[in-house]
């Protein structure tokens, strides 16, 4: 295991750490984090030099975000437990190996002001527009235009929010 991956995966989620240290940590690791508050027990995959996290942000306990693809995360977002993002994926094989090596990657992007509830998993290549609102246990497939509530699995759009 490399120093930077001992950084963010074994160092940075310790909650003995203060929140400051873990931000710290993440940047020396390659992420590119704001004056974020980034609470204890996450876990990061892949290249962290694809990260980037804006001012403001909350990311709660046991977030897993996998930024080879990239991960772009605005301002004042909140971010609920166990929220995990994803950038890489594979194509469907045949029945002696389903998932086709080599992976390939998209990024995937989450505006400024957006609330992802506990648990929201965020599938590879997803733009969630600014001002959006995904509630617990969502599982978002699909693009989400700003200022929308969307929730399920898939997510889909319930309703308009105030912009």
């Amino acid at each position: 295991m490399g120093l930077r991956a001992w950084l963010a995966n074994d160092l940075a989620p310790l909650a003995l750490i203060h929140p400051r240290l873990r931000r710290l940590l993440l940047n020396c690791a390659g992420a590119h984090i704001g004056k974020a508050g980034i609470m204890h027990g996450g876990t990061y995959g892949g290249s962290l030099s694809g990260l980037r996290i804006g001012d403001g942000t909350y990311i709660n306990t046991g977030v897993s975000l996998h930024p080879t693809g990239g991960i772009s995360i605005g301002t004042n977002v909140a971010l609920g437990p166990g929220v995990s993002i994803f950038t890489g994926t594979h194509d469907i094989g045949p029945a002696a190996r389903r998932a086709v090596s080599p992976p390939h990657f998209r990024p995937v992007v989450i505006g400024d002001g957006c609330w992802l509830g506990a648990n929201v998993v965020v599938h590879p290549g997803i733009t969630i527009g600014p001002g959006c609102v995904m509630p617990s246990g969502s599982i978002v497939t699909a693009d989400c235009a700003p200022n929308g509530l969307y929730a399920g699995a898939p997510a889909v759009r319930k309703r308009e929010l105030e912009p």
